[in-house]
């Protein structure tokens, strides 16, 4: 008997939902309220789990091409000297940033392609909103 998952939200947690799903046989059809993908919002640092996460789904690399080559935060003085400074760490936990940062909308689209393929999904139309 074939499983069928009826997923909410075409984000991150939507399609990566449905990846895992997919890869243990499972059908899944994701649904979005928005009439589009959104590929807004504030980057994202990744960080131990999410990197795993990432790795598994064999995403580490895309995400790290799609990333936004986040070198760390420096503040400076009217002259442009550093009067503080904090580098990306240079692994996947140490540091005041990571060294692996992605906006929001670069891993919902890696994700959405990654599953458009192998699951169903629905977007809102104008009308139904």
């Amino acid at each position: 008997m074939s499983r069928h998952a009826l997923i909410s939200g075409a984000s991150i947690a939507g399609p990566a939902l449905a990846h895992e799903l997919d890869a243990r046989g499972w059908r899944t059809t994701v649904v979005e309220r928005a009439p589009r993908l959104r590929d807004e919002g504030q980057n994202i640092d990744v960080r131990g789990a999410g990197r795993e996460v990432l790795r598994r789904m064999d995403l580490e690399d895309a995400a790290r091409e799609a990333g936004t080559g986040e070198r760390g935060l420096r503040f400076v003085d009217d002259d442009g000297a550093t009067v503080a400074s904090f580098p990306a760490g240079e692994n996947d936990t140490a540091g005041g940033t990571a060294e692996m940062e992605i906006l929001r909308g670069e891993l919902s689209r890696l994700l959405h392609d990654r599953t458009r393929e192998r699951t169903d999904s629905a977007l809102a139309s104008r009308s139904a909103r």
